[in-house]
Parts: C-alpha cells; sequence; structure tokens
C-alpha cells in the first residue's frame, strides 16, 4: 500500500467567472428582518420537469425568495418550501396562494405571513436523510454540553465521550453498510467523508499510511473545537467516532491517537489510526 496515499473522493469539475469555495448551507427555519413583510410558502407539486420552475415563475414578481428547497416524496410528488419578503405592503396569503395555484405543478399551497419582522417555520417538524431523522442543533451548545462532562468527571469525561464517539460510529456505520453494502462503503470513503462534512462536523480528509491498515485523518473546523472550550485539550468524541468508523469498515479494532488539536494551538485537528494489537 503506497505511502501517504489520498482515498479520493469524486471527480469535479468547476466554471464560471467567481471560483466556488466550499462553506456552509444555508438553511431557514427562522428569519428576522425587522420592517420587512414575510411569507412561508408551501406547494405540494408534481414531480415532473419544470413544475418547480413554473412556480418560480409566478412568484417572481411579487416576492423575493430569500432561501428555498425543494424534495421528492415517495408517492411521485414534491415539495416546494420558500422563505420570501414581499415586494408589496398590500400582499397577503390569500394572495399568494391564488397565484400559485395558477401553475397546472401545483397540487396544494400554504403560506403563513410572519409577525413583526419574525418568520417561523411552522410546517416542517424535523429533517429526514433518507429513512433517518435528524435534529438541528448549534454546534456551540453541544460543546458546552461536552465540557460540563469534562468538568464535572475530569479524565473520566474524556473516556466518556470516546465511548460515546465509539458506540455512535458503530451504530451510524452499521446502518451505512446496510443500505450500501460494505464493499461499497470501503470503496467510497472519500465521498462518505464527505457526509460528515455537510453535517457541520468539520472538513475530512483521510489519506493512507506507510503501513497496512494505518491511516492518517486531518480535520478542519472541527465541530469539537467550537468556541474553543478551555477545560479540554482534545477532541475525545471525534477520537472515538473515527475509531468507531475504521472499525466498522475493516472488521478490526483501531487505536485512534490525536496528533494535532486547534485546542492545543495547532490549525487543524490531526488523527492516526492503526489496528490494535
Amino acid at each position: 500500500m503506497p505511502a501517504s496515499r489520498s482515498v479520493d473522493g469524486p471527480k469535479t469539475a468547476e466554471g464560471g467567472k467567481q471560483a466556488l469555495h466550499e462553506g456552509r448551507r444555508r438553511i431557514f427555519p427562522v428569519h428576522f428582518a425587522p420592517g420587512k413583510k414575510l411569507f412561508n410558502i408551501i406547494v405540494r407539486l408534481s414531480d415532473k420537469p419544470g413544475s418547480f420552475r413554473s412556480i418560480i415563475d409566478l412568484l417572481s414578481s411579487r416576492v423575493n425568495l430569500i432561501g428555498t428547497g425543494t424534495y421528492t416524496l415517495n408517492d411521485g410528488t414534491a415539495m416546494f418550501a420558500g422563505f420570501a419578503e414581499s415586494l408589496s405592503k398590500n400582499e397577503t396569503p390569500e394572495k399568494l396562494v391564488k397565484v400559485v395555484l395558477g401553475s397546472d405543478a401545483a397540487m396544494a399551497v400554504r403560506v403563513v405571513e410572519g409577525t413583526d419582522g419574525l418568520l417561523v417555520d411552522t410546517f416542517h417538524t424535523g429533517f429526514n436523510v433518507d429513512d433517518d431523522t435528524y435534529l438541528l442543533m448549534r454546534r456551540g451548545g453541544l460543546v458546552h454540553m461536552f465540557e460540563t462532562v469534562s468538568k464535572m468527571l475530569g479524565t473520566g469525561g474524556d473516556v466518556l465521550l470516546y465511548e460515546e464517539g465509539l458506540a455512535m460510529a458503530l451504530q451510524n456505520a452499521e446502518t451505512m453498510a446496510n443500505n450500501l453494502g460494505i464493499a461499497r462503503v470501503r470503496a467510497q470513503m472519500g465521498v462518505l467523508n464527505r457526509f460528515l462534512s455537510t453535517q457541520g462536523w468539520g472538513v475530512l480528509e483521510a489519506k493512507e499510511g506507510s503501513s497496512a491498515g494505518e491511516f492518517t485523518v486531518v480535520v478542519r473546523d472541527c465541530f469539537e473545537c467550537a468556541e474553543s472550550p478551555d477545560s479540554r485539550k482534545g477532541c475525545s468524541f471525534m477520537r472515538g467516532y473515527l475509531a468507531g468508523g475504521a472499525q466498522a469498515t475493516f472488521g478490526k479494532e483501531y487505536d485512534s491517537i490525536e496528533t494535532k488539536c486547534i485546542l492545543r494551538g495547532a490549525k487543524v485537528c490531526e488523527f492516526k489510526l492503526k489496528p490494535a494489537r
């Protein structure tokens, strides 16, 4: 196995007048714009080419869409959800419903107006990734929980966080293997690392080491270092998670050591993984 060979991700092509840079996705469970007339627009529509465009065209002269999303359902239909600022002081939910129903693609429409510049999504109750349910949590809040555990339990807190990370990785990897097959999981490690990045865990890059079965994982913007808690000097949960992921993927236990950490002054977090003896 060659030294320092990257675990490759997908091929990428780019173009345009400006460069694209990695960044966090903006979602809109809540929006505050004092003095603005705000609407949350939900449309059930046919899942056919052009359906989304027809809704956008009808709304373009009446609202400024500040955040939208679409997703398909299992019954051959799709959902459009948008946060919008009205272009007219006289706009109403009833008028927007009538406008959207002018599209043949629209099957049902719900429009909710914000109050005093505040708009909250009252339609959705969480997030799904395939058949799994997810929740949204502020990174700093989770890190504060980790910090509290460490302060209360000392070194035992770091052991607990490591074991929790390990257990979560084993559970998540079992689900992933059931959905994709373990052979595909092993072959697509570079792609699957991006799944964690998309969820806000950090930007992961894995490289194979000089010895068989060894890996170095570099994590930029590691979530566990958010807000730089003073009482902690390492990412115990992430260290355990990486060990559990390697164990589930390759069928043997791994030692996981954090050799660099943002909490210790480094620019990135780095983890060395090797099969346990």
